[in-house]
């Protein structure tokens, strides 16, 4: 999980969030929601916009969604607790089935789950290796919610992982020169915020050559 900035509020929303917003709550109290305005937030341009400010990855467990699914709008506070949030565009964000489903409608004021827009992940969870851990009790609630160290992450970031550390031993071992320029080079891609589990590999780096991104 890294740290996320929301982008510009797409037009749809600006134009139309506080009327789509009216009707969910009208349909929702009158007992004739439907489907047009249960889900107005999956709206395309919407979609289109949360995967660029997400660079098309999981906002919670950093997976390159794109590349296997179409990837879900999910609400950050779930609109089951938070009907007033349908279509507030500070509530939305891009996600992986998996993680989505395992949040499911979780929701506590007193005891929150890391918000990446809101939150510096690193201040409550540690990238160990392919391992999420927690640093306080809202690192630990996120990490075991939504099973940041379940075992199909584990092995996909083991493999990244290896990969990487394959590339820094060649490093090690290279006299400077343009071929250890090209090393470092492809050592560095790793950690870009567009990577996919680039805080994971982030942390792999520092920790193997103290270089501090």
């Amino acid at each position: 999980m890294i740290k996320l900035t929301k982008s510009p509020e797409p037009g749809v929303l600006t134009t139309n969030g506080t009327q789509w917003t009216d009707d969910y709550l009208r349909g929702l109290e009158n007992g004739n929601l439907t489907d047009a305005q249960k889900f107005r937030y999956r709206h395309p341009e919407i979609k289109q916009a949360i995967r660029v400010e997400t660079f098309e990855k999981c906002a919670y467990c950093e997976s390159k969604v794109s590349h296997v699914h179409p990837g879900e709008t999910d609400h950050i506070l779930p609109v089951s607790r938070r009907p007033d949030l349908v279509v507030s565009w500070d509530n939305l964000t891009y996600v992986c089935t998996e993680c989505n489903r395992r949040k499911s409608d979780y929701y506590s004021e007193a005891e929150p789950l890391v918000n990446p827009y809101v939150d510096q992940p690193n201040d409550h969870l540690i990238f160990y290796g392919p391992m999420v851990l927690h640093k306080d009790d809202k690192g630990l609630r996120t990490s075991r919610k939504i099973e940041l160290s379940r075992v199909e992450l584990f092995e996909r970031k083991q493999e990244k992982i290896e990969t990487l550390n394959f590339l820094i031993q060649k490093w090690r071992e290279c006299p400077e020169g343009e071929t250890r320029t090209f090393l470092q080079t492809e050592i560095l891609e790793y950690a870009k915020t567009a990577s996919e589990f680039s805080a994971t590999l982030k942390a792999f780096i520092y920790s193997e050559l103290g270089w501090d991104m």
